[in-house]
């Protein structure tokens, strides 16, 4: 019996992911959306004030928001 050894064939998907950057949004888009985060629209305006931007990504401006709500008044 001959016995012919094939080549192990492993066929791997390579799935080539490109990273979308964060969305940004506006001010107004943020204050408008406040409710969204849990929060006022004031507190929202009030974060986005201590923060010093005018663009922010939904991460940004969730710890802009516990960074206002915490801080010392």
């Amino acid at each position: 019996m001959n016995k012919k050894k094939e080549p192990d064939e492993k066929v791997t998907d390579k799935k080539v992911t490109v990273q979308q950057p964060e969305a940004r949004y506006s001010r107004s888009e943020l204050i408008a959306a406040a409710s969204s985060f849990g929060v006022k629209p004031e507190v929202m305006a009030g974060a986005l004030k201590l923060a010093g931007k005018d663009t922010m990504t939904k991460a940004e401006a969730e710890k802009a928001i516990k960074d206002f709500l915490k801080r010392r008044v």
